[in-house]
């Protein structure tokens, strides 16, 4: 990575105020036995431009990222290079539950881990997505966006459910989870004669062993296989461990997703 990018990120995030989000009320779900935390954050020109209507950009671990993206999102608008999004953090208190769409029964991890990723769309799609629409004025153009569990949660709701999100960004998603139950399935889905459309954004670093060759086998996969309509970005960053990926492909990935939202017109 660029180190005077992560340092420029790093400032964005700490400057920042953290008054940028606030709790957001949703209604008690159907689908969730313990609630997420949810905060949002709207753009500087949402009070001010009364007609104005926005994509939404959904963040998982929220409460850990919300300040560094909306930093980093805001800066870009500045230069032209991003368009302006309503944040929405969905922050869970146990991200494997939440976010991991099946259960592991591997030895080397947590055995009996994982499985609720299902229940959590189900809660963002008909509760959440819902009551942001209903509240906010938004454009109906969604992003989801995640970090290792949280970005193979991306990667599952690219491939099961491919029209709720019309943006995907997986910042190096944990893709070796349990049984590669979801790597077969979204190299089965690229593979299929579906029309795999939208936009994914996948990066990974220094991971090594078995994660590294399960990521680069399925992104390989997504690389040659790829229907024309969708948008597609990939990036190594050998030299940076994984807590640092997120970091150091959020410029390139919302660069990237502005050039595809800029040829929609939004």
């Amino acid at each position: 990575m660029n180190k005077l990018l992560f340092a420029v990120l790093v400032l964005l995030s700490a400057n920042v105020s953290a008054t940028n989000f606030a709790n957001l009320e949703v209604p008690q779900s159907r689908f969730m036995t313990e609630m997420p935390k949810i905060t949002i954050a709207l753009p500087a020109s949402y009070n001010s431009n009364k007609s104005k209507r926005y994509p939404v950009l959904y963040l998982l671990d929220g409460d850990l990222n919300g300040e560094l993206v909306y930093g980093a999102l805001d800066r870009l608008h500045a230069s032209k290079g991003a368009h302006e999004h309503i944040i929405v953090g969905v922050s869970s208190t146990d991200r494997l539950r939440d976010f991991a769409p099946t259960i592991n029964q591997d030895p080397r991890g947590p055995v009996g881990a994982g499985g609720g990723a299902d229940k959590l769309l189900d809660f963002m799609q008909k509760e959440l997505m819902t009551t942001v629409n209903k509240q906010y004025r938004t454009n109906h153009h969604n992003v989801i966006a995640g970090h290792s569990i949280a970005g193979l949660f991306v990667i599952h709701t690219f491939h099961t459910r491919p029209n709720l999100f019309q943006a995907h960004m997986a910042f190096s998603p944990a893709v070796w989870w349990a049984a590669r139950e979801t790597a077969k399935a979204t190299k089965q889905y690229v593979l299929s004669d579906d029309d795999v459309g939208t936009f994914l954004y996948m990066n990974i670093g220094s991971e090594g062993g078995e994660m590294r060759q399960v990521y680069d086998d399925l992104s390989q996969t997504i690389l040659r296989n790829r229907s024309t309509d969708l948008a597609l970005q990939l990036d190594t960053f050998d030299s940076e461990d994984h807590d640092f990926t997120m970091v150091a492909g959020l410029y390139r990935a919302l660069k990237a997703l502005h050039g595809y939202q800029s040829t929609l017109k939004l």
